[in-house]
């Protein structure tokens, strides 16, 4: 909890900037601070500027850092309680999801799967970082006591494994006879993508 806490503030504090500086009109929310009279943005030559026209009908040039400095801290406080929620609601969804691949593996049994079609997909940088394909696969399970089907998964395979996903190719899996669907790796090289599950 500490933990999500934490991230929802340095993100709030992070949204607000980059809207602040995208859209200088949110500065106004700093007026009462750092203006005794009404706080408009002014023109965007070299970054942000603003000015404050008095109650006497001056203007006065208000530093930047002055209006960021409470503007900032502001829309952070508005922004962290949606944005905790938001990780919440998704952690709790990842907790469900991670929970009834789980529940489907006890009850899975050994069977073959010869690869129809490979698509090959995901994010990039999740396939750098991992070093592993996220792979979109037609199989053709062969389960132990039922009929052939076809079915569609997305695996994430590692490097080792890629060489051994090739159309035509035969590997172990699991199946749960209740959710034969959900076709699940049977190598070490290989991991079900529990996020795409339907």
């Amino acid at each position: 909890m500490i933990g999500r806490c934490f991230l929802a503030l340095v993100l709030g504090f992070v949204l607000s900037t980059i809207s602040l500086t995208l859209l200088p009109d949110l500065g106004r929310i700093a007026g009462p601070w750092v203006c005794a009279g009404s706080l408009e943005p002014g023109p965007r030559v070299h970054g942000l500027h603003y000015r404050c026209l008095t109650t006497e009908g001056r203007v006065l040039t208000v530093a930047p850092d002055q209006v960021a400095f409470r503007a900032i801290p502001l829309m952070a406080a508005v922004l962290t309680i949606p944005i905790y929620a938001f990780l919440y609601r998704r952690e709790t969804e990842v907790r469900q999801a991670q929970r009834a691949v789980e529940a489907d593996l006890e009850k899975a049994v050994p069977a073959r799967a010869e690869v129809l079609r490979i698509v090959q997909h995901g994010n990039l940088k999740r396939q750098i970082l991992l070093r592993a394909a996220e792979l979109n696969l037609v199989l053709w399970v062969q389960p132990p006591n039922g009929r052939p089907y076809e079915a569609q998964v997305d695996w994430i395979v590692e490097e080792d494994g890629l060489g051994w996903m090739r159309i035509g190719a035969v590997v172990p899996v699991r199946v749960n006879p209740l959710r034969p669907q959900n076709v699940y790796p049977a190598q070490p090289w290989a991991h079900y993508a529990w996020w795409s599950r339907g």
